[in-house]
């Protein structure tokens, strides 16, 4: 975990370690005091929280290889396997910091300059140095390591794991990957049932290859397959095991041997079979001399098959191995011994006694070995019995959480002026009429006792030093009032007692718990916001009579509809900005309007510098760069006007890339696939923040003014949630809830939509079709009112002087006949095969852009993509003009353009260049649109789709209509009238725009209602549904996925579409095949707990979420699930102890304790869900997937009899549902602004991906709501913003 602050450890003068006596046959280890070492000025030292017992060690004990004894070089304490944390580090070390997690590997330090170093096969470098034999290794409690051969350990893998990976499972996985076998090849494991056996069938599986085991014993051959083996032969159970094999690997051979049992050395090379190209792989080492492997040199050669040896892993191939752990594709199987049981754990592993892993913890001292193999045991740093059950958790590691943050405020402390209570409240009667009239804030219910009463009563009960909340000594808010709104997170309650004061939450009543907030990067509880929400309106209503009562009651009914109107109100006015700023940065890039006849001004676009007059060539007061310059010829003029326009469009699009760079990076794309996301449950913190605003407005200027293929129509939908999240802040009941923030947010992200159109219902139905994940019946109103306002106040800016919202808002004064119904329908095959084709290009870029190592740069690529996208533009006049401007000419009928000036009204003839233009132009689009959806600029993708299917509607408008001019007489045409123009090629622009918009955004219905608010031609909706239709159909056969749904996909953004009605994509296995097993989870017993030993917990786990249980034993039908109580809950309420001066051996306890003492215990049930979504373990994953998305569920416990089974999250589900089509993910650029870092792999069922319970929880369950406070931009200047971002 991150930290500024570096941490201090008090460091003893000796330590414990297992000290080799009598080197040889007789060894024994000892644990002796032996000195601390010293690190040195590049060095770390690292305090070891557990050692891997490796057979390697017992060799150089024996000392039966061809090496010197360890005494002769000076080392008394073997081991190579040390898992820990980093105490100290030297005066040069640059990167490394005490309380960071590391390994200690069987490869202590090298040369680093030789070419084997430099090539990453450092492990046989000449001046290696051997842990364990040259120097003390990790059977010694403190070791040195050099900085720069330091393994850090990723959270989310324990130390008893972590240990035995530095040599044991890294060397079997870079034997596996040296091998080169391909997913689908056999794999043969002599030796399985040991450590370094075990961990290759694991590893093996987890790569794709199919692993036979070899080995012998019932118990082995279960712990094998279990852990993936497909088959088992136990060769005292088979006369010939070669035979078997063979017959096994298709009759033919296994394609790996890997040798970890070096008995099997002689007969290895015929389990190798007739397979062509078969290797056997050399990992276990023999006693020197004692085995040796007799081969045929023409079997070699015939077949092609090769011998090869591995000795230890690079600290590559160790990162490697360790990240499979992370994701739960290596189980722990060990067995763990304390310290004092040194002895015996290496004499059992020498004499073969141990399945697995040997590990011993230096942290106990005495007590018995624990090996339910290893699956449950606790981690490095694990607090005293009893207190939790362990292993692999369901949780994201969240190395980026900001915990004092979190627990700087309780979401249930600021706005009731008593405890939410989840007992109906009874009715108050006043006695009389005038407290009646006046009932409200002055006075208070008869029967509603009040804090203070509640307080005196139970005064018996409180610490004498305890405090409310309200004195929290945190104090994280502003104290100015004009920014309190601000600061000040939307909660519950005022009044936040301590947790033994029984006025405040019915604790001893089940209920879903106190809660603190919600964290970035997190998903909501819709559950409980709507609880909440109907409990304050409970309390709002029983409390407020009489006609305060009721002026209260309409305020608080009026918030949402002022925070609409105003956010309408502000959409509206940044579009009109967006309008009249672009279009004249835009027509800077030709020229600058002067005062040539005294009405010009520089500000003015060349439109208005020259209103009122009929064609461009006579406005005096537009200056052409060629021109102003003084440049005569026309050849002269052409090139200086070409250079200005590359260079005007290059400046702008760097300056918006800049912009987003530097102040607010969610600022870039679209923003609709992040809308989306939040709307669906999700926590992004800043996306919609005060820095954001500003920085989309003004990057969306300069990004449409410089010409690239994008549009401002998506990104003024970010805009106006933007707008209402502003306001939102201002009414802390709204923002204090996340699900009535989503509400709210889907209202406004119709106005974004209506001010981008000019269409008010379309915009309605786009929030209602392509965004909302929740829309009840009240929200199409709410949504219809700030479209409504959007649209008026843009109307009232008038931004173009027409009386037109858009530019491209047209009139059709002719209908359409039968015989276009067949032009129509092509239009909707072309949409289908755009939107198809292009999200799989856009998408390939994507992955191109993010995986490429050249022109790295979001700053540079945008300079380069829009000098590209300028060369090209300007020379084809269809492609230079802004893209508004070109939709309008496309779209209007050439009656009612006053000057052609892109040739699209010749006739005849003339049409064929034009119409060869058009489709070139088009497929230039596709391609400089698919380049330019992705980059680190304000973009979206609406605009470019409807201009590129006018392109071809246009197109295949004007070729019907010179078909149509030269055989008039054709039977199709009867229905013409003669002399009047029978085909309107407009027309067919608005229909090819409509087809491809919803060919990329598969939306339907808004689509067709936008595109008859654009025109106004009611005549015109049933071609425009009739395209629509055919190019969704399409487009869906080619890609199942919008571009937005896509672009979900690629972020990793844990999205469950609740409209999904697709069931065919849900695997048909019970829940239980996917699920996180008890055995696999960290869950903590209801009692045997110490505020100092959850706090050790919560130090060693950074698991987000912890089920509750009533006994620390993990037996079959022990585990009654009591409840769910998450980390930041549990962080919280440790927090409050320390107001309440209670020493840290205080007990703890999850469950109703009659004989605990108030004042010298810590009940943490009221911090606990005690009522959490269940599901019987047998019940099906697709009903589990169905609860998910309709209730919006974060995750589901799993019980048989209140028996707990296992656990299910959001994001586990997720990764199920997109593992079927997916094989890996790497988040590492897309997440960077989130937080979430590295790859996961996304497997399918449990067979495919156990334990991938380590990412669930939805990386840090929750967290504070105090959402963007620290992006809000009121009262800070821009500069310090920056400042404070940089630091």
């Amino acid at each position: 975990m991150t930290d500024d602050k570096v941490q201090s450890y008090d460091i003893p003068k000796t330590c414990k370690g297992g000290v080799v006596v009598n080197e040889g046959p007789d060894f024994h280890v000892e644990v002796q005091d032996i000195p601390t070492p010293e690190p040195g000025p590049t060095d770390v030292l690292i305090k070891l929280n557990a050692t891997g017992i490796c057979h390697s060690d017992i060799h150089f004990m024996l000392n039966d290889w061809a090496m010197p004894k360890m005494s002769a070089l000076g080392t008394k304490c073997a081991g190579h396997e040390g898992a820990g944390v980093i105490v100290k580090v030297g005066d040069q070390v640059k990167k490394l910091k005490p309380g960071m997690r590391a390994g200690f590997k069987p490869i202590q330090d090298t040369c680093g300059a030789c070419e084997l170093c430099r090539s990453g096969q450092e492990c046989y470098c000449a001046s290696a140095v051997l842990t364990g034999l040259m120097c003390d290794g990790s059977y010694k409690q403190y070791v040195v390591s050099p900085e720069r051969y330091t393994t850090i350990i990723p959270d989310g893998v324990n130390d008893y794991i972590a240990g035995p990976i530095m040599c044991s499972a890294s060397t079997i996985y870079t034997s596996i990957k040296e091998s080169n076998l391909k997913p689908g090849d056999w794999a043969v494991f002599p030796g399985a049932g040991g450590g370094v056996g075990m961990q290759g069938v694991q590893l093996a599986k987890a790569m794709g290859l199919r692993a036979v085991a070899i080995d012998t014993g019932d118990d082995k051959e279960k712990l094998c397959k279990e852990v993936g083996a497909e088959e088992f032969i136990d060769f005292k159970k088979v006369d010939n095991v070669a035979e078997r094999i063979i017959r096994i690997c298709d009759g033919i051979g296994a394609h790996g041997v890997f040798v970890t049992a070096v008995q099997t050395y002689p007969s290895s090379v015929s389990y190798l079979g007739g397979r062509v190209g078969g290797k056997v792989m050399c990992i276990g080492l023999p006693p020197t001399g004692t085995q040796h492997i007799d081969v045929d040199p023409t079997q070699m050669c015939s077949k092609k098959q090769s011998i090869q040896g591995t000795l230890v892993s690079s600290m590559a191939d160790v990162d490697k191995t360790l990240d499979f752990a992370k994701r739960g594709l290596l189980k722990p199987i060990y067995t763990v011994y304390p310290l004092s049981k040194f002895n015996e754990a290496v004499q059992k592993l020498r004499r073969g006694e141990i399945a697995g892993r040997a590990v011993v913890d230096f942290n106990q001292d005495s007590s018995a070995s624990q090996s339910p193999h290893g699956r449950a045991e606790a981690s490095s740093s694990r607090a005293p019995s009893g207190r939790s059950s362990n292993g692999k958790q369901p949780a994201v590691e969240d190395d980026h959480s900001d915990e004092e943050a979190l627990l700087a405020d309780d979401s249930l402390n600021s706005n009731l002026s008593e405890q939410i209570s989840f007992k109906r409240k009874p009715k108050p009667t006043p006695s009389s009429l005038l407290p009646r009239f006046l009932a409200g804030s002055f006075t208070s219910p008869r029967n509603t006792p009040s804090p203070r009463a509640q307080q005196s009563r139970l005064q018996h009960l409180r610490s004498p030093h305890s405090t409310t909340n309200n004195g929290n000594s945190n104090g994280n808010y502003s104290t100015e009032p004009t920014l309190n709104c601000f600061d000040t997170p939307g909660d519950a309650g005022s009044h936040l007692s301590d947790t033994k004061d029984a006025s405040g939450v019915d604790w001893y009543v089940e209920g879903p718990g106190r809660r603190v907030g919600y964290d970035d990067l997190t998903a909501i509880d819709w559950i409980f916001e709507y609880a909440k929400e109907r409990q304050r309106l409970r309390y709002l209503y029983s409390g407020a009579t009489g006609l305060l009562g009721t002026i209260k009651q309409l305020a608080d009914a009026s918030q949402v509809w002022i925070i609409l109107v105003a956010a309408g109100v502000l959409s509206g006015g940044i579009a009109a900005f967006i309008d009249v700023a672009s279009d004249w940065l835009a027509d800077l890039k030709t020229g600058y309007c002067s005062s040539v006849e005294g009405d010009g001004r520089f500000y003015l676009n060349k439109g208005f510098c020259c209103w009122g007059i009929e064609t461009g060539d006579q406005c005096a007061d537009w200056q052409e760069w060629g021109s102003a310059m003084g440049i005569g010829s026309v050849s002269g003029k052409w090139i200086v006007e070409y250079i200005f326009f590359i260079l005007f469009s290059v400046l702008f699009a760097a300056c918006a890339s800049l912009l987003v760079r530097e102040f607010s990076p969610y600022a870039k794309h679209s923003g609709i696939p992040e809308i989306k996301t939040v709307l669906g449950g999700f926590v992004i913190r800043h996306f919609l923040g005060g820095w954001t605003l500003v920085t989309k407005t003004l990057g969306l200027c300069l990004a449409v003014a410089s010409g690239l293929w994008l549009g401002k129509e998506g990104p003024l939908v970010h805009v106006a949630c933007c707008s209402a999240n502003l306001f939102m802040k201002l009414f802390g009941s709204v923002n204090g809830n996340e699900a009535r923030k989503r509400e709210v947010l889907s209202a406004a992200a119709a106005a974004g939509i209506s001010v981008a159109f000019g269409a008010p219902v379309g915009g309605v139905l786009f929030s209602l079709e392509q965004l909302s994940y929740y829309f009840p019946d009240k929200a199409m109103w709410s949504s219809f009112v700030c479209a409504m306002v959007a649209a008026v106040t843009l109307q009232a800016f008038n931004p173009f002087r027409t009386g037109k919202l858009v530019l491209y808002q047209v009139t059709y004064h002719s209908g359409w006949h039968d015989f276009e119904i067949v032009p129509f329908a092509l239009l909707g095959i072309l949409g289908g095969l755009y939107g198809g084709l292009f999200i799989k290009l856009n998408m390939s870029i994507a992955s191109w852009r993010k995986d490429r190592t050249y022109l790295k740069g979001p700053v540079t690529e945008v300079i380069i993509a829009s000098s590209i996208t300028a060369l090209i533009n300007y020379p084809i006049k269809f492609m230079r003009a802004q893209a508004s401007e070109l939709v309008y000419i496309l779209f209007a009928e050439c009656a009612d353009l006053t000057e052609d000036t892109l040739g699209l009204c010749k006739s005849g003839k003339a049409n064929t260049g034009v119409i060869a233009l058009l489709l070139i132009s088009a497929v230039l689009g596709i391609l400089l649109a698919g380049f330019t959806f992705g980059l680190q600029i304000p973009a979206g993708i609406i605009l470019p789709s409807m201009a590129i299917g006018g392109l071809y509607g246009r197109a295949v408008g004007l070729s019907v209509e010179v078909f149509q001019s030269a055989f008039p007489h054709l039977f199709i045409f009867s229905s013409c009238e003669p002399d009047v123009p029978c085909v309107t090629p407009g027309t067919y622009a608005i229909v090819g725009a409509a087809s491809a918009l919803a060919g990329t955004t598969r939306m339907t219905v808004s689509i067709v209602v936008i595109m008859f608010e654009l025109t106004g031609a009611l005549t015109y909706v049933l071609p425009i549904m009739i395209a629509v239709m055919i190019s969704k159909w399409i487009g869906d056969a080619i890609s199942p996925r919008g571009i937005y749904e896509s672009w979900i996909h690629f972020k990793g953004y844990p999205f469950l579409d609740n409209r999904d009605d697709d069931g065919s994509s849900i695997p048909d296995v019970p829940a239980a095949h996917v699920m996180t097993r008890i055995e696999d989870l960290t869950a903590i017993s209801a009692t045997g707990h110490t505020i100092q030993s959850l706090r050790e917990m919560l130090q060693a786990h950074r698991f987000r979420g912890f089920p509750v249980i009533s006994s620390s034993q993990e037996q079959e039908g022990d585990a009654l699930l009591l409840g769910y109580i998450s980390r930041t809950e549990l962080l919280y309420a440790l927090s409050l102890t320390t107001s309440k001066s209670l020493p840290a051996d205080t007990e703890c306890h999850f469950s109703h304790q009659p004989l605990s003492d108030p004042n010298t215990s810590l009940d943490l049930r009221p911090w606990m869900d005690q009522t959490p979504i269940t599901l019987n373990a047998r019940a099906s994953f697709q009903l589990t997937v169905s609860m998910f998305q309709k209730l919006g569920l974060r995750y589901v416990l799993f019980t048989e009899r209140g028996m707990l089974r296992g656990l299910l999250t959001k994001k586990d589900v997720w990764y199920v549902l997109n593992g079927m089509e997916d094989e890996t993910w790497d988040e590492s650029e897309e997440h960077v602004d989130a937080g979430v870092g590295g790859g996961v792999r996304r497997g399918g069922l449990r067979e495919q991906r156990d334990g991938i319970a380590e990412w669930s929880e939805e990386r840090g369950l929750l967290g504070t709501p105090m959402e963007e406070e620290e992006d809000s931009f009121i009262g800070a200047g821009l500069e310090d913003e920056r400042e404070r971002r940089a630091g």
